[in-house]
């Protein structure tokens, strides 16, 4: 099944009022992304499906959402940032990551040392691999203003070790 088809299935059975398996912002949006030239017949929709999730307080299709004005669909980076930033506060591990990532060494925010560590250690919490991953770097360079500290970076190196994809 497409895509496509996939989305109408959704949509028109949710217009009818039939219950039909739901399709979540992530899974219409990620095989785009994956795509070295993303279908922009699609991107409308997606985006529609995408917002009205996030509108019913879904902090992951708010995520998402924000991927699409950060040149899919136009290029928003002030808008996309405080729609990151709210679903980071809603819990959201990626876009725990994205903030830190960007504080650390994105050209999107102004670099923060204090900001990106909060930001690493709430992805890590969640077991963000990448997070704890970096979080190891940090602290066998003692980066971010963080001393050296070999057991400590172990120990993230380990917790990173043990996620999954």
């Amino acid at each position: 099944t497409s895509l496509t088809g996939i989305l109408s299935l959704s949509m028109v059975s949710a217009v009818f009022g039939q219950q039909a398996s739901p399709v979540h912002c992530r899974d219409a949006l990620r095989p785009v992304l994956l795509q070295a030239e993303p279908d922009r017949e699609l991107l409308p929709e997606i985006q529609r499906l995408c917002a009205a999730q996030a509108e019913a307080g879904d902090a992951d299709a708010l995520y998402h959402l924000s991927l699409l004005h950060l040149g899919l669909v136009d290029w928003q980076p002030d808008r996309a940032a405080t729609m990151i930033r709210r679903a980071a506060v809603g819990g959201v591990a990626e876009a725990q990551y994205w903030l830190a990532w960007q504080y650390d060494a994105g050209p999107l925010l102004d670099d923060e040392a204090g900001a990106a560590l909060y930001w690493y250690g709430q992805a890590g919490e969640r077991e963000h691999r990448l997070a704890l991953e970096r979080l190891a770097e940090i602290y066998a360079r003692g980066e971010l203003g963080m001393p050296v500290d070999a057991r400590r970076a172990g120990e993230y190196r380990a917790r990173a070790a043990r996620c999954g994809d």
